[in-house]
């Protein structure tokens, strides 16, 4: 308190200084002044001119000093009588005329001073009885050489004369605030004045500049923000001064730049920049007062955008807009100063007075260059005397600032070394060991349990005995390097692993973690570990990897002699068999007495069981490559449309079973062909829509096919609205045999391998998979594979083009083959099904019932394939190839079966099955498996394949094209009108019965557009299809024409094939066949369905006897043969029903039934309806 009292008498002291300064500093009025000349007496010191001057506005000021002494003589001049003559902010120049009479009796000379520092520019005219004897100017110029006097204020040297007539002209022109304090002084009189106003500058400037010094080294101390932006309050608040007064600039040859005048009002804001933000730091308004705090930043960008805005106004203007701005500011500071001292912050007391000091301080000056308050002394260094107040104060203020912090720091301090004394504790009681180590490895500190870890008494020993704590901690050195270096690139090393030896010799292993410490400066100053023993888990990690050891060894071995014993058996009997056969009916072949058809037949027996051979060696490689995890790729070109169309094929009838909208849609341009592996991108495909539509109750299901071409990338997502997945699923989601859970394991089946090997696939394609899921509302995956290059591919431009190019794809034509077949099947649908399909092809098959007939047939006659059923009555199909074998039967034998496990196939191929077909039969698969064992006389052609009725008009002026397209119009049984140009198709096609128009864009006479639009408005709606080797726009305007699309050159046979196919109708020649086997498909369908009562009362029997065996059987059948009648569904529940039977799960069969006469009944209905 009592050094709060003793700052507030020395501020009252400073004032009262103030006052006095004040009160002597008031000029003395001029003498001698009205209409006679100003006597000027030898021992006047001083005589003030200010209110004893002649003058006259200069407007243009472009008037000279002729013109000057004309209007002089007009009486063109005011005189003006009080006070200095003041006119503010103005643009005119100033003319001002006083006359002098001196009464000496000797030469005299006078200093004439205009106290108007930074004036741009004064010129004095002297007239001595009437001739003009001198003239001199100076102004504000960055050099002091045209200075008389190297003082702030311009000064002129005047000699008058006894009994001399002087007559004064004085020019004035500034910028700044036009005022004329002129003072007459004596040499001796002004050189005192002049030391009197540098001393109170230098003490002033000095002051601040003191206090400056002392605030930086403060503000680095502290690095405090309120002490930062304070300093940087002095620096501009300084600069302003030093500007304004432009005193102290005489110690340069020339003024410093930056203490231009031009940059004056920038001073001026900047210093108000930092001071408003001062304020809010020193007051602590973010803290305690938001709306204060907010008028503040109101103030602060005012401040920035008035700074911004003077760099666009003219310097007059932003002066003083910004003198006018300070006046406001300083307002509004004392008023949040005084708001926050009465109301939460005692100490902004301070803050108040320092800010009404500077408000009476700026607020003087301003009404002194405003021409609202007189210039003297007190006035001119009014801003100096409020800011040394002012910086006194804040000086107080901060000071006190400091002390709190350093009370409040005290504290924390305290608070510090409690905890330290605490972490202390901690430290020496720990169970883990704990230290300290310098950047020389050597122990700075440690508790007793690190001592007791490396077998010390205690730490201070362990400290000083241990050179190395790395050495000690790391016995191995390489993991002892790979810590160094971790420690050197990363600053960490935690939970390593190490083995050490303690002082004893004895052997442990610890868990290691080291962290190194920064100081201030970001350099490492020292380092911290912890230390955990783990040697007890560790001799029993050992203990329990010997144990594993030795049982996997043995695992191992037993394992190695079974896989080799079987390799060896499985092996002798695959090889042993074709070799038999080579090497038996090879010898038979040296019989001179063999027929060329017995030769024949014994050669065609000795290359089938050749390459039969090759194949078993093939796929003994595939299986090494896939063990060894070598599995290759086969990239081939690979039809989009064609593909799309399998997997619609596949999924949209099982789709339509579930009651799910299956869609298929294509972001365009499309391309038509890309390069990869045909068979995986078509396998991960169908995992991903079969995934869904597996989680799928309802909904829909969608898959949208799009390509990157900058990437070159082809992306396919597949979108369900299913049961969607949790985070913790997706996570695991690709892992091998994994499942969402063992609910959805039970409920949905499967084995979890598809999205695994999924993925595998399209990561060796050149992709990936990313999934997206929402439980409950649905899932997304996206598979992205690699194109290859898209040069020169054709791009489907709309789905129109993609269902023409769908068309053009070849029907599931049957090969025409020789050869006689045996079929053994139980299922009379599944007989006439393959019946039909072989008649086609022009073999001959021979069927029979089960595996005792099947092998009684194939031992007493000569068959070129045999397809075997695997589940059959008397004897079934495994047992009954196994019996062929072994009779050295060595026919091709096909299993046909349902059941299609990896196991199921390995064990059909053991029991001497050459290949297998999956039930339903996939007729492209039938045929293709029919042409590799059978002799094939010929595929049929594409042009064969179908046949068009009608007629086309061909108008193509190019004789060339003309017959060529008229030679591959007549391959598909069309006739063709050709004409010449577009006049002639018009007529052509108006006169004649035309079902196909090729319209070219180019012809003479009538080109192709203006044809086609003449045909549309005669009335003409057949199609027109723009026949072009044009680029787009030619297309386009043929299209605008009338035309429905486009068919480009040169001609690609399977774009025309499907333009014929999208316009004309087929032919009844090339339809006779494919309705026949769809005649045949749908009497089959007939009987499957018209059979399913009589299965469903059986099997209700079957399940209330539990006559598990019937039951199964009847499940059997069903699977077997209603995928290939279009219920996959049904299909797939059988087999499941099938399965539980098989694996004694009699609590599941009741409820797999139930489901599966639901799907029976469905089908029933439908087909009733249906008819």
């Amino acid at each position: 308190m009592a050094a709060l009292l003793t700052r507030f008498t020395l501020f009252r002291l400073l004032v009262t200084l103030l006052c006095l300064l004040a009160s002597s500093a008031v000029p003395a009025a001029g003498k001698g002044c009205h209409d006679a000349p100003i006597e000027v007496d030898p021992g006047d010191e001083r005589i003030g001119l200010a209110s004893c001057l002649w003058y006259l506005e200069d407007s243009s000021g472009e008037l000279s000093l002729e013109n000057v002494r004309a209007k002089d003589l007009d009486r063109a001049f005011r005189k003006h009588d009080g006070g200095v003559l003041n006119f503010g902010y103005t643009e005119s120049a100033y003319w001002a005329r006083f006359d002098l009479a001196y009464t000496g009796d000797a030469p005299m000379e006078r200093f004439l001073e205009l106290s108007l520092p930074l004036v741009d520019h004064v010129s004095v005219h002297v007239y001595r009885d009437g001739v003009l004897s001198d003239e001199r100017e100076m102004g504000y110029s960055p050099s002091w050489d045209e200075r008389e006097l190297l003082v702030p204020n311009p000064v002129f040297k005047l000699t008058l004369h006894p009994d001399e007539a002087v007559r004064v002209y004085l020019r004035v022109e500034t910028a700044n605030t036009f005022r004329l304090p002129l003072v007459l002084w004596a040499p001796d009189a002004y050189i005192e004045k002049v030391a009197v106003d540098e001393t109170i500058q230098g003490i002033f400037l000095g002051s601040i500049l003191a206090i400056l010094a002392y605030n930086l080294f403060v503000a680095v101390a502290v690095r405090e923000r309120s002490n930062i932006h304070y300093v940087l309050y002095l620096v501009f608040a300084t600069l302003f001064i030093a500007t304004e007064q432009v005193h102290g600039l005489q110690l340069f040859d020339e003024r410093p730049w930056f203490l231009n005048k031009e940059f004056l009002h920038y001073q001026i804001l900047l210093t108000w920049f930092f001071g408003i933000l001062m304020a809010r730091e020193l007051l602590e308004l973010p803290k305690h007062s938001g709306d204060l705090d907010n008028v503040l930043k109101v103030c602060l960008w005012g401040v920035v955008l008035t700074f911004f805005l003077s760099l666009f106004m003219p310097y007059h203007v932003a002066m003083e807009w910004t003198v006018l701005g300070s006046i406001v500011l300083a307002i509004v500071m004392i008023a949040v100063s005084y708001w926050a001292w009465k109301h939460f912050n005692a100490a902004a007391r301070t803050y108040f007075f320092a800010w009404t000091c500077t408000l009476a301080g700026v607020g003087m000056y301003a009404l002194t260059v405003m021409g609202l308050a007189p210039l003297n002394s007190f006035t001119a260094h009014s801003p100096q005397i409020g800011l040394t107040a002012q910086i006194i104060l804040f000086s107080f203020a901060l000071a006190d600032r400091i002390k709190l912090i350093q009370a409040e720091a005290l504290d924390w301090s305290q608070r510090a070394l409690s905890n330290l004394t605490r972490y202390q504790s901690l430290f020496n009681n720990a169970v883990e060991g704990i230290f300290q180590m310098s950047l020389e490895r050597r122990f700075v500190a440690a508790n007793p349990a690190m001592a007791e870890l490396l077998g010390y008494e205690d730490p201070e020993r362990m400290v000083h005995r241990v050179p190395d704590v790395l050495s000690a901690c790391f016995a191995d050195p390489g993991l002892r390097q790979q810590v160094i270096e971790q420690l050197e690139t990363r600053g960490t090393s935690k939970g390593i692993e190490t083995r050490c030896y303690t002082l004893q010799g004895e052997e442990r292993w610890l868990n290691v973690s080291l962290n190194t410490v920064y100081d201030v400066d970001g350099e490492p100053e020292h380092l911290e570990g912890t230390c955990i023993d783990i040697t007890e888990r560790k001799q029993r990690e050992v203990i329990e990897k010997e144990r594993e050891n030795e049982r996997m060894e043995k695992e191992l071995a037993r394992n190695a002699a079974e896989a080799k014993s079987q390799f060896l058996a499985n092996m002798s009997h695959e090889i042993r068999t074709p070799l038999a056969a080579i090497i038996g009916y090879g010898e038979t072949l040296l019989d001179p007495e063999l027929d060329d058809q017995e030769k024949r037949t014994s050669a065609e027996t000795v290359v089938r069981s050749g390459r039969h051979l090759l194949d078993l060696v093939n796929d003994i490689l595939d299986h090494s490559k896939i063990d060894a995890n070598k599995l290759n790729v086969e990239i081939l070109k690979v039809h989009l449309p064609e593909l799309l169309d399998e997997v619609r094929a596949f999924f949209a009838p099982r789709a339509r079973e579930k009651g799910i909208d299956f869609t298929i849609n294509c972001g365009f341009p499309l391309p038509e062909t890309i390069q990869t592996d045909p068979t995986r991108l078509r396998q991960i495909i169908i995992n991903l829509c079969g995934n869904a539509l597996k989680f799928t109750e309802s909904g829909s299901i969608s898959l949208t096919v799009r390509c990157q071409r900058d990437t070159e990338t082809l992306v396919a997502r597949v979108v369900d609205s299913g049961i969607g997945m949790k985070p913790e699923q997706l996570a695991r989601l690709f892992d091998p045999f994994a499942q969402g859970s063992a609910a959805i394991a039970r409920q949905y089946g499967g084995t979890g391998l598809g999205l695994s090997i999924s993925k595998r696939l399209a990561e060796m394609l050149g992709g990936n998979i990313n999934v997206s899921s929402v439980y409950g509302e649905g899932s997304e995956f996206e598979v992205t594979i690699a194109t290859g290059s898209l040069d020169g591919v054709h791009l489907l431009r709309d789905a129109s083009e993609l269902t023409q190019r769908r068309r053009m794809l070849p029907m599931i034509t049957a090969p025409r083959l020789r050869g006689r077949i045996l079929c053994a099947e139980d299922n009379e649908v599944n007989r006439k099904l393959v019946n039909l399909m072989v008649q086609r092809t022009g073999a001959e098959i021979v069927f029979v019932n089960n595996g005792a007939e099947a092998l009684d047939a194939a031992t007493h006659g000569t068959f070129d394939l045999i397809f075997m059923d695997i589940q059959m009555p008397v004897m079934n199909g495994r047992d009954a190839t196994a019996a062929l074998r072994e009779a050295g039967v060595n026919t091709p034998i096909i299993a046909l079966t349902a059941n299609v496990m990896a196991e199921d196939i390995e064990d059909y191929r053991r029991a001497g099955c050459t290949d297998h077909l999956a039930k339903p039969i996939d007729k492209r698969r039938f045929y293709e498996v029919l042409g590799r064992y059978l002799t094939l006389d010929e595929w049929p052609r594409d042009d064969e394949a179908r046949q068009y009725a009608g007629t086309v008009l061909v108008a193509e002026d190019n004789d060339d094209n003309r017959h060529l397209v008229e030679r591959l119009l007549r391959r598909f049984g069309l006739e063709t009108i050709t004409v010449t140009n577009g006049r002639e198709a018009v007529q052509a096609a108006l006169a004649q019965t035309v079902h196909l128009i090729l319209m070219d864009r180019h012809m003479p006479d009538m080109d192709g557009p203006e044809a086609t639009r003449l045909l549309r408005q005669t009335g003409f709606r057949r199609p027109i299809v723009a026949f072009t080797a044009g680029d787009q726009q030619e297309i386009e305007e043929l299209v605008e024409a009338g035309c429905e699309g486009a068919l480009n050159k040169p001609i690609d046979n399977g774009h025309l094939a499907a333009i014929l196919a999208r316009y004309l109708e087929i032919s009844d020649s090339s339809g006779t066949a494919a309705n026949e086997e769809d005649e045949g498909i749908r009497t089959l369908v007939n009987q499957f369905l018209e059979s399913l009562p009589g299965r469903m009362k059986t099997m209700e029997k079957a399940l209330l006897q539990q006559d598990w065996a019937a039951l199964q059987g009847q499940a059997h059948q069903i699977k077997g043969t209603a995928g290939a009648m279009g219920y996959p569904l049904m299909t797939e529940q059988a087999g499941e029903l099938e399965a539980a039977v098989k694996r004694g799960e009699t609590d599941a069969v009741s409820g797999l039934f139930d489901t599966l006469k639901t799907l029976m009944r469905q089908a029933l209905a439908r087909h009733a309806t249906s008819e």
